[in-house]
C-alpha cells in the first residue's frame, strides 16, 4: 500500500517517465538489423518534411494515459511477488544486519526476472482495479488519527479535505468538542435524549454526532471497523447515553411524552379560541387557526370512531370542562354559528328584494305578486321562498335560513305568510281565475260561431285542424254531465244558452250526429273517386280499372267487396244509389263475368 501511495504520488509531481521494458529475451540479429534500417529510414523521411508543430496522435494520448495506471500496476506486481506473510516486513534495525537484509532483497530480485509469460488483458485489468482500491485506501489512512506518513521536508503542507474529516462522519470538530456539547446538553434537560428540546434549538452538529455514535455503535458491537473505541463508549455509557433506544424502549416512551406535550400546546390554543369566540367550533378553511381546526376535528373524529371509552379520561374531562362539542351537526351548533357567519352577506341581497316588494306595494296596493309580474324581475321567486323558509324556522329547523329582523320587517308590511289558508287572498285568486278563464272561454266560443257559420254544424274532429277546439267542446259536454248529476261546474245558464243557439249536440254518440257528418264527409269524398271512373271511362273504354291503376284499382276492390258484403245481408256505407251509378257507367261488380 506504501510503495502505490508513492507511485501515486510521484505520477502527481513528476513529469510522466518512458515505461520501462520487461526483462525477455534478445532480439536477432536479423531483427535487431531490420530495425536499424526502419529507424533511418524513418529519420531520412522526417528530414526531408518541412519543419511544423504537429499534433499528438490518438495512440501517443492514450499511451500518455495509460502510463500512470502503468507505473500503479508495477507497484502491485512488486508487492505481489513477494512470499505471503500475515505482517508486513519491516526496515532492519541498527542491531540487525544489514547484510542479510540485502541478501535478501537480492533474491526477491531474482524471483521476479524469472517470468517469462506476460500477463493477459483481463488480468491487467484486474490488477489495475486492484492497484486503484488500494490506492484509494492508502489515501484513506492518511486522513485517519492512526496512522501518518513521513514528511520529507519540513515545508508546511495544504491540509487535504481527507485530512480535515474528524472521526465520526457529519462532524466538523473533534470529539472532545461534541462530547462537551452533549454534556452540556445534559446539564441543561438532565439526559441525553435530543427530543427534551425544542427541535429548532438544537445544533445540525449534535444531531449527527448522536445519530452516528449510534451507527458507529452497532458496527462496534458486529466487531467490524468502527471508530467508536471502547473508552468513548464507556464515556458516553458515564453520560448516560442510550445506544439502542428502539429496543430500550425510550422511543415509544418519547412519542407519547411529545404527543401528549403537543395535545397540551394545541389544547391552550382552544382555551384561548373559546375566550374570544365564545364557541369551540374552529373551521378548517382561511389562513388564520388552521392547524388548531385539523387538531379539533381530529379529536372528533376519535370521538366517532372510538367513542368516550377511547379517548384518554384526562384529555375527556378537559374538553368537557370547557363544553367542547363532539357532534355539531347533530346538535345544530355548527348551523347556527354558519348562519350566524352568512348574515352579513346575505342580508345585503335580502334588503334589495324587499325594498322591490315595499315599491310593489305602494303601487299597486298589495303584496299579491304574479309570476308574469312585468318591471318586477325575481320578486315572486324570492317571496316564495321567505314562505318556504318561514315554514322551516316554523318548524325549529336549524337549516332554515330565515332571522327575527326578516320576519319582523315582513310583518310590519303586512305580509300573509300563509296566503292559500286566508280567506281575502283566496277570493282575490278565485276572482282573478274567474276573469281569466271567462275571457278564454269567450274567446274559444267566437271561434265555435264562425265553424257553425261556414259548416252548417258544431262536430268537429280531434284529428284534424281544429284540435284545439274540438277538445274544448268536449269539455263543455262534460261540464255539462257534471252538471245534469248536481256537481258543482263552471257552466252556468247563460253559457248553456249561449251553446244552444248554435244548436251543440250534447251527446253526439247517443244521437249520431257525428256519425252522420263523417258518412257525408266520406260521400263527398266518393263523389269525387267516381267522377275521376267517368273520366277513365271516357278514356279507356270501359270502367273497370285494374287493381294496379293509382287510386282508381284499389278503390274498385273496394266497391266490389262492399257490394257482396250488402248481398250477404250486412250493413254497409255502399247505398242503392250509389250502386246504381255505377252500374249506369258499365261498373262490374263480378271480375268473373
Amino acid at each position: 500500500a506504501a510503495m502505490a501511495l508513492e507511485a501515486l504520488q510521484a505520477v502527481g509531481t513528476k513529469p510522466t517517465s518512458t515505461r520501462r521494458k520487461s526483462p525477455g529475451r534478445k532480439s536477432s540479429p536479423r531483427k535487431a538489423k531490420a530495425e536499424a534500417s526502419d529507424a533511418a529510414e524513418e529519420q531520412a523521411t522526417t528530414a526531408r518534411r518541412p519543419k511544423r508543430s504537429r499534433k499528438p496522435s490518438f495512440v501517443a494520448k492514450e499511451r500518455k494515459k495509460n502510463e500512470p495506471e502503468a507505473m500503479v500496476l508495477e507497484a502491485v506486481e512488486a508487492v505481489e511477488t513477494e512470499p505471503a506473510s500475515p505482517r508486513l516486513k519491516s526496515p532492519p534495525s541498527d542491531e540487525q544486519d544489514e547484510g542479510a537484509f540485502d541478501a535478501d532483497e537480492e533474491a526477491t530480485t531474482a524471483r521476479r526476472s524469472k517470468r517469462a509469460r506476460k500477463p493477459s488483458f483481463a488480468a491487467k485489468e484486474m490488477k489495475m482495479n486492484e492497484a486503484a482500491a488500494m490506492a484509494l485506501e492508502a489515501a484513506d489512512l492518511v486522513g485517519t488519527e492512526s496512522w501518518t506518513p513521513k514528511r520529507k521536508s519540513p515545508a508546511v503542507r495544504k491540509s487535504s479535505p481527507r485530512e480535515a474529516t474528524p472521526a465520526i462522519r457529519g462532524q466538523v470538530t473533534t470529539w472532545e468538542t461534541r462530547i462537551t456539547m452533549l454534556k452540556t446538553y445534559k446539564e441543561l434537560y438532565n439526559t441525553c435524549d435530543l427530543t427534551h428540546a425544542p427541535k429548532e434549538s438544537i445544533v445540525p452538529q449534535l444531531r449527527n454526532f448522536v445519530l452516528e455514535s449510534r451507527k458507529q455503535y452497532k458496527k462496534f458491537q458486529k466487531g467490524k471497523h468502527s471508530t467508536l473505541t471502547a473508552a468513548r463508549i464507556a464515556e458516553l455509557r458515564a453520560l448516560g447515553f442510550d445506544f439502542c433506544p428502539l429496543e430500550s424502549g425510550n422511543t415509544k416512551d418519547n412519542h407519547d411524552r411529545r404527543f401528549q406535550q403537543k395535545w397540551d400546546e394545541q389544547f391552550k390554543e382552544l382555551e384561548a379560541y373559546k375566550a374570544e369566540h365564545g364557541d369551540c367550533l374552529v373551521s378548517c378553511m382561511g389562513s388564520e387557526n388552521v392547524k388548531l381546526g385539523n387538531w379539533v376535528r381530529g379529536q372528533r373524529k376519535l370521538y366517532n370512531k372510538a367513542g368516550r371509552e377511547g379517548i384518554n379520561p384526562v384529555r375527556l374531562a378537559k374538553l368537557d370542562e370547557i363544553g367542547f362539542d363532539f357532534n355539531p351537526v347533530a346538535s345544530g351548533s355548527y348551523i347556527v354559528k354558519k348562519r350566524a357567519n352568512m348574515f352579513p352577506r346575505v342580508n345585503a341581497n335580502w334588503e334589495k328584494h324587499y325594498n322591490n316588494l315595499v315599491l310593489y306595494k305602494k303601487e299597486h296596493g298589495n303584496i299579491i305578486v304574479s309570476p308574469n309580474a312585468v318591471g318586477w324581475p325575481g320578486l315572486y321567486d324570492w317571496i316564495h321562498c321567505q314562505r318556504k323558509e318561514y315554514k322551516k324556522w316554523e318548524a325549529k329547523d336549524a337549516k332554515a335560513l330565515m332571522y327575527d329582523t326578516w320576519i319582523t320587517k315582513m310583518n310590519e308590511v303586512g305580509f300573509d305568510w300563509a296566503p292559500m289558508k286566508s280567506d281575502g287572498f283566496s277570493k282575490m285568486l278565485l276572482e282573478r281565475q274567474s276573469k281569466h278563464f271567462n275571457d278564454l272561454w269567450h274567446t274559444h266560443y267566437e271561434e265555435l260561431q264562425k265553424f257553425h257559420h261556414k259548416n252548417g254544424h258544431c262536430y268537429i274532429s280531434r284529428n284534424g285542424e281544429e284540435e284545439v277546439l274540438a277538445s274544448w267542446i268536449h269539455v263543455q259536454r262534460k261540464h255539462k254531465r257534471n252538471r245534469d248529476q248536481g256537481k258543482k261546474t263552471p257552466l252556468t245558464d247563460e253559457r248553456i244558452k249561449l251553446l244552444n243557439d248554435i244548436e251543440i249536440d250534447w251527446n253526439p254518440s247517443l244521437s249520431g250526429g257525428m256519425n252522420k257528418i263523417v258518412q257525408a264527409e266520406r260521400d263527398k269524398d266518393w263523389e269525387g273517386v267516381f267522377k275521376k271512373l267517368c273520366s277513365f271511362k271516357k278514356k279507356k273504354g270501359h270502367a273497370s280499372p285494374k287493381k294496379a291503376e293509382p287510386q282508381l284499382g284499389s278503390w274498385a276492390c273496394r266497391m266490389r267487396k262492399l257490394h257482396s258484403q250488402k248481398k250477404s245481408g250486412e250493413t254497409t256505407t255502399l247505398t242503392d244509389a250509389k250502386v246504381a251509378k255505377l252500374e249506369s257507367i258499365g261498373f262490374k261488380f263480378a271480375t268473373g263475368v
